[in-house]
C-alpha cells in the first residue's frame, strides 16, 4: 500500500517538474528562461559585491579592515547566486505564471512537494555544505593570521565610562581621551569599563570588542595609513550613548614618540615602550 502511495507521489512530482525540462525547444522551457534570468541576476549581484563595499564602507586604515573588506566581498559573491535563484524564480513567476481573477474564480491548487526529488535535495544539500566549508576555512584562516605575534607591537589600555573613552600607554604615564597610534605597528588593546558594558569600536581600524566592567578583553589592529579615525561606542550604554564619541590619529613612529614626550613621558620610557610591549605580545600568544 505504501509503495503504491509513493509511486503516486512520484508521478505527481514528475507531472509538475517534467514540463520544466522536457517538451519543445529548449529556449521555450521554463527552466531555461529561469536559468537565463538567474545568470543575469548573478552577474549583477557579483558586480555589486565587487564595486559597492568600497563606496559604503568606512575608510580602510588597517590590515584588519582589509580582512573585513575582503570577507564582505567574498560572502557577497558567494551569496549572489543563491539569492539570484530566489529572485529569478520570483521574477519569472510574476510574469509567466500570473493568474487573473476573471479567468480563475479561485487560486490554482498547490503543486506537489519537492521533498521526493532526490536530485533537487542532493544539489541543495551539496551546495550548502560547500558554502559552509568555504566560509569556515576562510574565517579560520583570517582569524589565525590576526592572532599571530608581531615583532613591532605596542599595548594600549582602553577604559570606557559613561560617556567617554580613556586611553593609557603603560610605562609612560601618558593618558589621553584621544587615541594616538603609530603607523605599521601592531596595537594590542586591553579593554575594560568602569561602570556598564560599552563597545570599543575604532571604526576605520576594522575592529570591535565589548568593554565589560571588572574584566579585560583583548583585541588588536595594525594601522597602515596615516590620518584620523573615529572611535565610537557600539553598545547602548545609557542616556548619552550617542555622544560617547572621540577620534584617534595614525601618525609616523617618530611623530608618535614626539607626541608621548609632549604629554609628559620621559625619553627613557618612550624608547623602552616598544621593546617592553613586544615581550608582552609574544607572551600573550
Amino acid at each position: 500500500m505504501s509503495t503504491s502511495h509513493e509511486d503516486q507521489k512520484r508521478e505527481e512530482i514528475s507531472e509538475q517538474i517534467d514540463p520544466f525540462f522536457k517538451g519543445g525547444p529548449i529556449y521555450r522551457r521554463p527552466i531555461f528562461k529561469i536559468g537565463v534570468i538567474w545568470a543575469i541576476f548573478t552577474i549583477i549581484g557579483i558586480l555589486i559585491a565587487l564595486l559597492l563595499p568600497q563606496h559604503i564602507m568606512p575608510t580602510n586604515q588597517s590590515h584588519e579592515f582589509s580582512d573585513v573588506m575582503n570577507t564582505v566581498v567574498l560572502f557577497s559573491i558567494l551569496a549572489a547566486p543563491v539569492a539570484a535563484v530566489v529572485w529569478a524564480i520570483a521574477a519569472y513567476s510574476l510574469v509567466a505564471w500570473r493568474k487573473r481573477m476573471p479567468d480563475y474564480n479561485e487560486p490554482p491548487p498547490d503543486g506537489a512537494p519537492l521533498r521526493g526529488n532526490t536530485v533537487a535535495i542532493s544539489a541543495w544539500l551539496g551546495i550548502s555544505v560547500f558554502l559552509v566549508i568555504v566560509l569556515l576555512v576562510w574565517g579560520m584562516t583570517v582569524l589565525g593570521s590576526q592572532n599571530q605575534a608581531q615583532a613591532n607591537t605596542i599595548r594600549v589600555n582602553v577604559t570606557g565610562q559613561q560617556w567617554l573613552w580613556n586611553f593609557s600607554y603603560p610605562g609612560t604615564g601618558v593618558s589621553s581621551n584621544v587615541l594616538e597610534l603609530p603607523e605599521n605597528t601592531t596595537v594590542i588593546f586591553q579593554v575594560t569599563s568602569q561602570d556598564v558594558t560599552h563597545g570599543f569600536w575604532p571604526v576605520e581600524l576594522g575592529t570591535q570588542i565589548d568593554a565589560n566592567p571588572g574584566f579585560i578583553t583583548y583585541i588588536q589592529a595594525t594601522p597602515d595609513k596615516l590620518g584620523r579615525f573615529d572611535v565610537r561606542c557600539s553598545q547602548l550604554c545609557g542616556l548619552y550613548h550617542s555622544y560617547m564619541y572621540t577620534h584617534g590619529e595614525v601618525v609616523t613612529p617618530s611623530q608618535f614618540k614626539s607626541w608621548l614626550r609632549s604629554q609628559g613621558a620621559s625619553s627613557s620610557s618612550v624608547n623602552g615602550f616598544t621593546s617592553i610591549n613586544k615581550t608582552f605580545a609574544e607572551g600573550k600568544n
